[in-house]
Parts: structure tokens; C-alpha cells; sequence
């Protein structure tokens, strides 16, 4: 076996970069937090947790001699990690600051030795204070875990300076092989973007289509009445301009028909209905797209609750991220 020379430390050393370098490193977020002896709670964020012993049960963390918090920490007998699920990346901004009073309206529980404690995390510890070490510019504190609790919601996680979601490396894997084994030879491709997004788009939009025939809609009322729940108080060209991008021919009569039947009502202001008119939804048109609204959410948790919270939240962030991308970030008719 061969070995070759490492490259040499550069003098002087260059904190900024250690730091990016430090920043490859993904971890977890947590807040830590604690009641001072006067009653003031204090709390902060931290990505340097980590766990030391399952028996007796012990974590770490680390403060930075900096900190203000410094003195309550040091001086506490019981602490709480909080370590944070995926949509809680505005609350660990929140308490990464400097502010005067970060618990204010946050809704709080009282933890062993008045420690405040925080909803919505995926787990939260109860630590009695077991150690404290000198680390540099930092003090790190040991602590044996005498209550704890979690749940299922993904974790956030911090990674080169940003907060992120983890998904299973096996599903991209899987992706992947999956990619390979059916692309086309020929001129048609099942992984191409088009098909991909058209399938996944029937697959949602075919169970709408059968509750909106439940409800005596046709695909063309079906397409109008989502429409304006959308965004109500639309003129013909406008709705016809969307026809046209949706597939469906502009057809006057299915407005007609809509409004003969009581579901829109029109607006018109100085001129033909056709020209200058304002389509809107009645009251009852308003109460069957709320009906289809509900639906579809039912619909939608069914497909989705067989990739997971955190696939779930990867594949909407993309696809808003794909429509602005192509669309300078607006739905059709937004």
C-alpha cells in the first residue's frame, strides 16, 4: 500500500475556512434550555449535541464562553434539549439570537428545575447537570437524562450553513436503479419530466375528476369552478386563455350553463359581458368548491402518506421550486 504526504497545515490558521469545513459536517438542531435561580428562562440554539452514554444516559453540548446565557447554564442544575423537527427552522433562528425575550407567545411547559419546555419537537430531553468541561472558547456541558419523550416527525437538520431534511439514501438509491432498468432505448422515455409530472398529475387529478362527476360536473365546470376558487372575479378571455392551457376548448355556453344553474354569477361594468364581465362564484358555487377542496385533501393525504413526512416536504418543495423556475413563480392564471 501506498501513503502520500498530506498536505501541510497553512500558517497562519484559517479560522473561516476551518469553519466551512466544520459546516460538511451534518448534524441536528437543538435548543437548549433552562431556568436561571432568579426565575429567568433562557434558551438557545445548538447543533453541537451529541450523545455520550446509553448507561448511565448521557449527552453533551456546547456554549460559548460569549454567550449571555452563559451564567444561568453554568449555574443550572437541569436543562432541556429540544431537538427540532423539519418546519421548526424559524423558531431555531429565533433563539440563535440575541434577542430580549424569546419565549415570548411561544406556548410552554415547566420541565424539572423550572426549565421551559417547547412544543412541536421531535424529541425533547430532561437533563440533570453531570459535568462541565473547558473546550477552547466554548464550555461543555454533560448531562445525564433523566426524562425524555419523541415522535415520528422528521427532524431538521443543519448542513453548510443551511437548515435542510434528511431523506433514506435506499429510496434515492432505489430511484436510481429504477431510473436505469426502465429507460427507453426508443424515442419514448418513462423517466422524462413531462411524463413524470403528467403521470403524477393524472394519477391526483383522475380521483378529483370522479367526486366532481359525483357532483354533476363535467372536466370543462370542473376546470372553471377550481378556477375561481382560486381567484375569484374572472373575465371570459382570461378564463378562455386558461381553457386553452389546460387543454379544454373556450366554450361560452359552459359558463352559461354554470350560471343557469346557480354555481356563477356575473359582474358587468360598462359593456358586454364578453368583453368587460367579471365571472364569480354564488354562495353555492362557493359551498362545491369547498366540497372538492376537502376532497382533494383527503385524496391527497391518502397518496402521500405512502412516501413519508419527509419525502412528502422534499416533493412539494421541488415542485414549487420547478414551477418558479419555469413560470417566474406563478400558477397558471396567478
Amino acid at each position: 500500500m501506498q501513503m502520500s504526504t498530506a498536505h501541510q497545515p497553512s500558517s497562519p490558521f484559517d479560522q473561516r475556512e476551518f469553519r466551512n469545513a466544520l459546516g460538511t459536517f451534518t448534524t441536528g438542531v437543538t435548543i437548549v434550555t433552562a431556568c436561571s435561580s432568579d426565575g429567568k428562562l433562557v434558551g438557545v440554539t445548538a447543533n453541537s449535541f451529541n450523545s455520550v452514554s446509553l448507561d448511565p444516559p448521557l449527552v453533551l453540548w456546547s456554549l460559548s464562553k460569549s454567550s449571555n446565557s452563559l451564567a444561568a447554564f453554568e449555574a443550572a442544575e437541569y436543562w432541556a434539549v429540544h431537538i427540532l423537527s423539519h418546519d421548526q427552522d424559524q423558531l431555531a433562528t429565533h433563539f440563535s439570537k440575541r434577542a430580549h425575550d424569546k419565549f415570548a407567545g411561544l406556548d410552554l411547559e415547566t420541565g424539572l428545575g423550572g426549565a421551559p419546555l417547547l412544543d412541536g419537537c421531535t424529541t425533547r430531553m430532561q437533563c440533570k447537570t453531570a459535568y462541565r468541561y473547558d473546550g477552547g472558547d466554548h464550555i461543555i456541558m454533560v448531562g445525564e437524562v433523566m426524562h425524555f419523550e419523541h415522535s415520528d416527525i422528521a427532524p431538521l437538520v443543519y448542513q453548510r450553513g443551511n437548515y435542510a431534511i434528511a431523506t433514506r439514501k435506499e429510496l434515492a438509491d432505489e430511484a436510481e436503479a429504477l431510473i436505469k432498468a426502465t429507460s427507453a432505448s426508443g424515442s419514448f422515455d418513462e423517466n422524462s419530466m413531462s411524463y413524470l409530472l403528467g403521470s403524477a398529475y393524472f394519477h391526483l387529478y383522475g380521483k378529483l375528476r370522479e367526486f366532481g362527476a359525483l357532483k354533476g360536473l363535467n372536466d370543462a365546470e370542473f376546470f372553471v369552478l377550481n378556477t375561481l376558487a382560486a381567484r375569484n372575479g374572472r373575465s371570459l378571455a382570461e378564463l378562455n386563455r386558461l381553457f386553452v392551457h389546460a387543454g379544454h376548448t373556450p366554450l361560452l355556453n359552459v359558463l352559461d350553463d354554470m350560471t343557469a344553474r346557480g354555481l356563477l354569477q356575473v359582474v358587468v361594468d360598462q359593456g358586454e359581458r364578453n368583453e368587460r364581465g367579471q365571472f364569480y362564484l354564488t354562495a353555492i358555487g362557493h359551498d362545491l368548491a369547498q366540497e372538492i377542496a376537502d376532497a382533494g385533501k383527503q385524496t391527497e393525504l391518502a397518496l402521500l402518506s405512502n412516501l413519508g413526512a419527509v419525502d412528502t416536504i422534499a416533493l412539494r418543495t421541488l415542485l414549487r421550486r420547478f414551477i418558479t423556475l419555469t413560470d417566474e413563480g406563478k400558477l397558471p392564471g396567478e
